[in-house]
């Protein structure tokens, strides 16, 4: 079996409006691929970096520009999509697992593929390294930035970062200074707040986002198990539009939900709602956060009455 340890750079789109939506909302569009291929050992074999052309975000996003010195004319260089995942493919081969620095890169992997029509369930068996490393050198459960780590375990970062290809490498050297055959041994035991995903819908013509669950769609959802509608708890309220509660089938438990909106144009929006596992910790800290939501609210109440009072 081979490690594949990769990389990737995405553009983004230059306002939320021209989000792509469908089939999923792609708030990034893959630009660049790096990645080192190992044997189960992590011996370096060789190393691959592909250039690809977005289909929707040409314009190269300010931030991104900045950060990876990518221009809107270089990216009009690079493969196709589904002409670069076909050459990447056949490089991985049929028996690797990937590495990678973090959980962004193969969520964004998958619904770059989603939007091609292509295999969503490529590479989703993967290693996130950030927990090994948690595990072995920090201690904690900080998400800690590459940079961060390479600086720790005193690797030169000599390449400019930012480059697909270059993180791949620094993330082969992070590989190399830590106990992997242990790391790997370990990881289905690790924690790991990265939760299963069992339901996506996408709902499209929501007309008022404020009302959005007085909208059976948006309101009733089923069990990715049974399809009977869950009993959903209060929603949490989170920046962006955001939403999340924890939701409950009679027959077969909780369930964490997680909604997302993009305006289409005023009075439309789609909303993404996701269905995850819920562990016993994912209910915690719902719980938290609806507590920290209601002292808020109580704080706001208390306040405007006051205000009220000294007005009369």
């Amino acid at each position: 079996m081979y490690y594949i340890i990769m990389d990737l750079e995405w553009n983004q789109p230059l306002t939320r409006e021209q989000t792509i939506l469908s089939p999923v909302p792609l708030h990034g569009e893959i630009i660049q691929i790096g990645a080192v291929k190992t044997d189960e050992s992590f011996n370096f074999i060789e190393k691959i970096k592909i250039s690809v052309c977005p289909k929707y975000y040409k314009i190269m996003n300010r931030h991104v520009e900045k950060i990876t010195g990518i221009t809107s004319t270089q990216l009009t260089c690079g493969e196709i999509f589904p002409q670069a995942f076909k050459r990447l493919k056949m490089w991985c081969g049929d028996d690797f697992r990937f590495i990678t620095w973090g959980f962004d890169d193969i969520a964004m992997l998958s619904d770059n593929l989603a939007v091609y029509g292509l295999d969503t369930e490529f590479g989703k068996d993967y290693i996130n390294l950030q927990l090994i490393y948690n595990k072995q050198v920090d201690g904690g459960r900080r998400q800690w930035s590459l940079s961060d780590a390479a600086e720790r375990l005193e690797i030169p970062m000599e390449a400019k970062a930012h480059d697909a290809l270059n993180d791949a490498m620094f993330t082969y050297e992070v590989c190399r200074k830590l106990d992997m055959v242990k790391g790997i041994a370990e990881y289905a035991q690790m924690p790991n707040p990265i939760r299963t995903v069992l339901r996506k819908d996408i709902i499209k013509n929501v007309a008022n986002m404020r009302k959005c669950f007085e909208d059976a769609r948006v309101r009733d959802c089923k069990c990715p198990k049974c399809d009977n509608i869950l009993a959903s708890g209060e929603w949490v309220f989170s920046g962006g539009g955001k939403k999340s509660t924890v939701a409950v089938c009679t027959e077969h438990g909780d369930f964490f939900i997680k909604i997302s909106c993009g305006k289409v144009s005023d009075n439309n929006w789609t909303l993404s709602r996701t269905v995850y596992e819920a562990d016993e910790e994912t209910v915690r800290n719902y719980q938290k956060k609806l507590l920290k939501q209601q002292e808020r609210l109580k704080k706001r109440g208390t306040e405007k009455k006051n205000d009220n009072d000294n007005i009369v």
